[in-house]
């Protein structure tokens, strides 16, 4: 486990001990959707779910060269 994911489970398990999303988020300098951001994936996932994800944009289709614009290129 690394260094985020170790502070990510902190976080989660001081919201599980004390049950105030609202203190958990002052103590650790995090916003409300964070929190619950890895509230879920921890819920769904467990450790696993702490670790960092890509950010990369799904593959998009390839835009269609038409007749004229091969002529140019060629």
């Amino acid at each position: 486990m690394d260094r985020e994911q170790k502070q990510r489970l902190g976080w989660v398990k001081l919201y599980l001990e004390t049950g105030d999303a609202g203190m958990t988020c002052r103590r650790c300098g995090i916003s409300r959707p964070t929190l619950r951001k890895w509230i879920r994936r921890f819920q769904a996932e467990r450790e696993d779910g702490l670790r960092s994800r890509s950010h990369r944009p799904l593959p998009t289709p390839g835009q269609k060269v038409q007749a004229q614009q091969v002529g140019w290129i060629m």
